[in-house]
């Protein structure tokens, strides 16, 4: 059975995270998650699970693809949500 981390990554059997969220594509994990970027960026509510999230490769340690110029867009947007947000 795979796992879900909180930054939204599949942990595999094998230890191997998993990407899955793409920009177009809706991928389906087996635990019944479909999930878009856009959905799981609204699922954040504070900085450091965004830091956490954006930062995946680093923080987990492990390889995995570079965001696209699209997707570093709408993690940057959501940022300024939350900046903004707890300016209030």
């Amino acid at each position: 059975m795979d796992t879900v981390l909180s930054n939204g990554d599949i942990l595999g059997q094998t230890g191997q995270t998993l990407r899955v969220v793409l920009m177009s594509k809706v991928l389906t994990t087996g635990l019944g998650i479909d999930m878009k970027l856009e959905d799981k960026l609204k699922t954040i509510h504070s900085l450091e699970e965004l830091y956490g999230f954006a930062n995946r490769r680093k923080v987990l340690g492990v390889d995995l693809p570079k965001w696209t110029e699209e997707e570093r867009r709408l993690i940057l947007a959501r940022k300024y949500e939350l900046e903004k947000a707890n300016a209030k």
